[in-house]
């Protein structure tokens, strides 16, 4: 019996060792192409990583302004051009952020916006200190002048370069 403790030790060990895993965060994944190439020495494409808070912070801020109904803060939060691809439209538009018109217009016969937010997530290149894609999930009910309204559900990426935004991505179904 003497024999077999060390034995029947040493086999528990083993075991124990064998089940034991260390947990190792990833840190970055995937491919990140984009048309000006962003590309690492050896010609591979970059990784996206977790975004900045701050990043984070301005996009929602920008969102919020929107839902508030706010285009002069909108504006204060833009690049002077924001390439805009609307859910609801097909195409991009260049959207001048020197003035108000636009959101102005886009938001003329709306009574009231509500979004309930599902959830947030920022996106960036590895080893770019100065953009963020600020991928937002949610839903969205416009409530019109004459008293009746829409719902959706939308994705947004709304993209932060130099703490300004200059990008909005949007796709969108009927809920």
């Amino acid at each position: 019996m003497r024999q077999l403790l060390p034995l029947i030790t040493a086999f528990s060990l083993i075991l124990l060792s064998c089940g034991q895993q260390t947990n190792e965060s990833i840190k970055s994944g995937g491919i990140w192409h984009l048309d000006s190439g962003v590309f690492n020495s050896d010609g591979s494409s970059k990784k996206a990583v977790i975004g900045s808070d701050s990043d984070v912070e301005i996009a929602m801020e920008f969102f919020n302004a929107y839902a508030d109904l706010n285009p002069q803060r909108m504006v204060e939060l833009s690049e002077d051009i924001v390439k805009f691809h609307p859910g609801d439209v097909a195409g991009v538009f260049d959207v001048d952020s020197s003035n108000t018109d636009f959101l102005v217009q886009r938001q003329s016969n709306f009574e009231s916006m509500d979004r309930t937010i599902i959830n947030i997530t920022p996106l960036a290149v590895e080893g770019s200190e100065n953009y963020t894609v600020v991928e937002i999930n949610f839903t969205e009910t416009i409530t019109y002048k004459d008293g009746t309204t829409s719902s959706a559900h939308f994705f947004e990426r709304i993209h932060v370069e130099n703490k300004k935004v200059n990008r909005v991505v949007q796709w969108m179904r009927p809920m």
